[in-house]
This record gives structure tokens, C-alpha cells and sequence, in this order.
């Protein structure tokens, strides 16, 4: 069984790769050169063929003609050119990872790694794709997103929250990769009240502190600012370790999201504590986040579209 992953989101696409390799299966992943702002990519580069935004396209379909799965991560559009490539020869599984399936309104084109920002030769239907794209990215039109959800075989959902837009859906687990994210005997001492929360692009960390003195948490919590300052992939594990707790209170446009963030998921592997939307505190990273369960259910999946 070969199996593309097109495109990565926050690592997801590369980790499956590395653990469904230790399984035996032959796994890939294609993604554009631009979009390593964390190191990611670089981090997996064993497992990942990167590639410039002019033939990204082209080079994906290449990849495409051998591959028994093609995963597409996030950017559904690109069901629509291999369909029309490959016809139904090809079982293909669309998976969302949370805003891109949310629709949050404050991305930017600059952002959107899809059809339309990549340089290719197009015909007038693909214009159509990209018009509606635009539209889709800021909730005035929905058909399209809806036909590339026809066209794939199956759709996962990163998050289980994501089921209340996407009942049909299937909720695969984000993996960890517990070799990188592994607790070491410096971690932290168990009477150290000292905690971390990370500002992002979507998540109002103000808000996030908000609550927690609403709701009495005594907390000495340090705010770690994303969007200011970037900390490397590879690094990620020794910052996250010089604190004991991790809050995983995530607040956007006023609502708390329902689910364990990846960040917090990685905390728990390094031997964190986290204190959730719930505001319950897990000591232990969940098995089903474990990269062998995560790809192991993920081969069941295959097998049955």
C-alpha cells in the first residue's frame, strides 16, 4: 500500500508518515516550500519532499499516479483536479484540522495555501475553483466546499468537536510523536505550580487568563506569544519542560473550544500536567494518541473505503 499525504498541518501529516513507515507501509508527504514557519518540514525532512509553489500542482499529480491513498490535508480543492485526472481510480480521503473547517474569518489570501495562490495554467473551470474558493474562505459560498466533500472517499476530523459541522465525518486522533515529545528524568518537580499558555493567531490568551482567575485557579502562568515570537519544532520539547503544567483553555471570538489542542497533547507526552476546557486536569498522554494507534486506525480506515 502506497500512500500520498498532500500538504501538512502542524505536523499531523508528518508523523503519520514516520510511524506508518515503522508499520511497513510505503508513506510520503508533499508539501509546499513556504510553509515552514516552525521548522516542521525541516524536522521531518526524511519524510517529506517540499516543493516551490510553481509546481507544487503538477508534482502533486506525479506523485499521485503511484499511490494507492492520497491523504489531502485541509486543502479540499485539490479533489477536484485529481478527480478530474484520475477519475475515481483513486480513494481519496480529505482531512480537517480545525479553523479549516471552522472558517475563521481573519485568514488572509497570504495565508491560504491553495489553488488560488498557486502560479499553474488554468482552464476556465479551474478560474471558477478559484473564485469560489475565495468566496468559500470567507463564508459566502458553500457548494463548492461541499462537491470536494462529495469526492472524497472519506473525511477525518482531527478534533471530535469538528463532528457537530461534520456528523458524516470520522474523528481520527492527532498523533504524538512520542520519541520527540518524551519525558526525561530533569523533567519538572511535582510541587511546581508554575504554568504556561501559548497566544496564537486564534486563541485570546487574555481571555484565557481571564478565566482562570474567574474560576480561581491559582496559578503562576507564563503567556508564551506565538505570534511574536517563534520557537522551533525541534526545540518545543526542553521549552515545554521547564514548567510542570500546561493550560489548554483555548477562547476564540468569545467561545471555548472543546478539545484538547496539539500543544497540549505534546505537554502530556513530555510528562506535563494539563489543565483542559473542563477545567480537569490529565496527568497522562490518552492511548489513542499514541502514532501507532492513531496509524493503526488509520490503516482500518483505508481499508474499508
Amino acid at each position: 500500500m502506497k500512500i500520498l499525504h498532500i500538504h501538512d498541518q502542524a505536523g499531523v501529516a508528518c508523523i503519520l508518515t514516520k510511524y506508518q513507515r515503522i508499520n511497513g507501509l510505503e508513506s510520503k508527504v508533499v508539501s509546499l516550500n513556504e510553509i515552514d514557519k516552525f521548522g516542521i518540514l525541516k524536522f521531518y525532512k526524511d519524510y517529506v519532499d517540499i516543493v516551490d509553489r510553481d509546481n507544487f500542482i503538477e508534482y502533486c499529480l506525479a506523485e499521485a499516479k503511484s499511490a494507492d491513498i492520497i491523504n489531502i490535508n485541509s486543502m479540499e480543492e485539490l479533489i477536484i483536479k485529481i478527480r478530474k485526472v484520475f477519475g475515481n481510480s483513486k480513494k481519496i480521503i480529505l482531512h480537517y484540522h480545525g479553523s479549516d473547517i471552522r472558517g475563521f474569518k481573519n485568514l488572509q489570501p497570504k495565508n491560504s495555501y491553495t489553488i488560488e495562490n498557486i502560479k499553474n495554467k488554468t482552464n476556465i473551470i479551474e478560474h471558477k475553483v478559484r473564485n469560489r474558493l475565495w468566496l468559500i474562505k470567507r463564508g459566502y459560498y458553500r457548494s463548492l466546499r461541499t462537491e470536494c466533500q462529495k469526492l472524497a472517499n472519506e473525511i477525518l476530523l482531527a478534533t471530535p468537536d469538528l463532528l457537530s459541522i461534520l456528523p458524516q465525518a470520522k474523528y481520527l486522533p492527532n498523533p504524538v510523536d512520542v520519541e520527540h515529545f518524551s519525558i526525561d528524568n530533569g523533567n519538572n518537580n511535582n510541587f511546581n505550580k508554575k504554568a504556561l499558555t501559548i497566544k496564537t493567531e486564534n486563541a485570546d490568551s487574555e481571555k484565557t487568563l481571564q478565566y482562570c482567575k474567574e474560576n480561581n485557579i491559582d496559578l503562576d502562568i507564563d503567556v508564551f506569544d506565538r505570534t511574536k515570537t517563534q520557537l522551533s519544532y525541534e526545540k518545543i520539547p526542553n521549552f515545554l519542560k521547564q514548567y510542570n503544567i500546561y493550560i489548554d483553555i483555548k477562547i476564540d471570538n468569545g467561545k471555548i473550544l472543546q478539545a484538547l489542542s496539539k500543544t497540549a497533547l505534546e505537554s502530556l507526552s513530555c510528562g506535563l500536567k494539563v489543565l483542559n476546557y473542563k477545567l480537569e486536569y490529565i496527568d497522562r498522554l490518552p492511548e489513542k494518541h499514541h502514532p501507532l494507534n492513531v496509524t493503526n486506525k488509520l490503516k482500518s480506515i483505508y481499508q474499508k473505503i
